[in-house]
């Protein structure tokens, strides 16, 4: 099991900081509430733009529910390889339309490119979870009473398609996450705050 916690770093600025010691963080069990205690780490290899680096993730032990719960800085989800970063940029270009290999070769180097085959997963997986990811905006956005009622804000209300449901998600995303976010992405803070089966 694992959970996304944000950090605000880059890869590198996670290694130079978590390279040798672990995040001082609590974090409670979501079953019992009870503390989790520090149970090592295991090394990962992440891919970004340009490079692999191999990053030290650490672990959390529920001795209550012997659950052992991985943390994973906010640049990566579970299983993924390639940094949030690279995906969100991926999923922004074939959004305008990029063609397939146009997306693959505009987001990372050619010593990390990732194939098609990846391309057209993540792109699947992106459709099928803006849903869940939109309304739970939505819902952060109505119960701070920000700007008005989110739902009215879907672009088609009849038949709408998933690529709907991502344009209304991004005009939720506009709203939600904070100014000068946009640098490095929306995801990294969304994914730390989501739902982990909404992650993007």
């Amino acid at each position: 099991m694992s959970k996304i916690l944000y950090f605000g770093l880059s890869c590198k600025a996670y290694l130079r900081m978590f390279g040798s010691q672990s995040p001082n963080v609590r974090v409670c069990c979501e079953d019992c509430g009870r503390l989790l205690h520090k149970h090592g780490h295991y090394w990962r290899e992440v891919a970004t733009k340009i490079e692999v680096i191999a990053i030290p993730i650490y672990r959390r032990y529920c001795p209550a529910c012997r659950k052992t719960i991985s943390l994973l800085p906010e640049f990566l989800v579970p299983w993924g390889r390639y940094t949030t970063w690279v995906r969100e940029a991926a999923m922004t270009r074939k959004h305008k339309g990029f063609s397939w290999r146009r997306t693959a070769e505009s987001t990372t180097a050619s010593i990390v490119r990732y194939s098609r085959r990846t391309l057209k997963r993540w792109w699947a997986r992106h459709l099928l979870r803006a849903a869940s990811a939109a309304l739970w905006v939505a819902g952060r956005l109505a119960a701070t009473d920000f700007g008005g009622n989110p739902l009215r804000s879907y672009p088609v209300m009849m038949n709408p398609t998933p690529v709907d449901t991502l344009d209304w998600l991004n005009k939720l995303l506009s709203r939600y996450i904070p100014a000068g976010a946009w640098r490095r992405g929306y995801w990294p803070l969304l994914n730390s705050r989501l739902p982990a089966e909404s992650c993007l």
